[in-house]
């Protein structure tokens, strides 16, 4: 049997782990939460997943703190201080890992608004462009004209331009601008559904894991 002078010396270093182990995973979360950038919904998701990963540090120290209480065994000092630490200690983290699961669950509603928002803008801005790209070409009084003006602008529509009269290669030209805008709201829809496809599997991730990881600390609390 140990004796128990050793035991408590033991258990004094175990708080001690139990501590630095804590201000490793707060300066890991400062480190991850730097830049700061509050009112990005990804940035809130990173933030969640770098506490996910640090949950195994978490997990050892409540458990270090546990292997201390059953060392001790006893109501001595070192034996309260062991106990009292390690169930603040998992309170406290299984309360954070808990508040995990809604805010997971906002931040990607959040992300799919804002994705939503910002695609929205970024068609409107297209159709603004190629309108405006349109009244020109249709304004150009000479087929010169409307070669400079589409050679300035967008000279790969030049293969779409074809010899005729000028009304009909407006037309041409025109309906040449309308596919190029299509295909570009095809492109913005897809990347900001990869976006979100890509989003997704990490966000269930830390929703289910922040789930156990609470169960696990609120079980580890009651324990004893």
């Amino acid at each position: 049997m140990i004796p128990l002078d050793r035991r408590n010396a033991f258990v004094r270093h175990i708080q001690w782990l139990a501590v630095a182990l804590e201000a490793l995973v707060l300066l890991s979360l400062v480190s991850s939460a730097i830049p700061l950038a509050l009112a990005q919904p990804v940035w809130w998701l990173r933030l969640s997943d770098a506490i996910l990963n640090l949950a195994p540090l978490l997990l050892l120290a409540v458990l270090a703190l546990l292997l201390g209480v059953v060392l001790l065994d006893g109501d001595g000092r070192d034996a309260h201080s062991c106990e009292k630490r390690r169930l603040q200690l998992a309170r406290r983290w299984a309360w954070i890992f808990a508040l995990l699961v809604p805010l997971q669950l906002a931040g990607f509603a959040w992300l799919m608004v804002d994705s939503d928002n910002q695609l929205n803008a970024q068609i409107l801005q297209v159709d603004r462009q190629a309108s405006a790209y349109r009244s020109l070409l249709l304004a150009s009084r000479s087929e010169s004209d409307l070669r400079s003006l589409v050679a300035e602008r967008s000279p790969a529509l030049l293969d779409a331009l074809k010899p005729g009269p000028l009304p009909q290669q407006k037309q041409q030209i025109s309906e040449a601008v309308r596919q190029d805008s299509r295909r570009l709201h095809s492109t913005l829809t897809e990347r900001r559904n990869s976006l979100l496809a890509s989003t997704l599997p990490g966000s269930l991730r830390v929703l289910i894991g922040a789930v156990i990881v609470s169960t696990v600390l609120f079980s580890l609390r009651r324990w004893i």
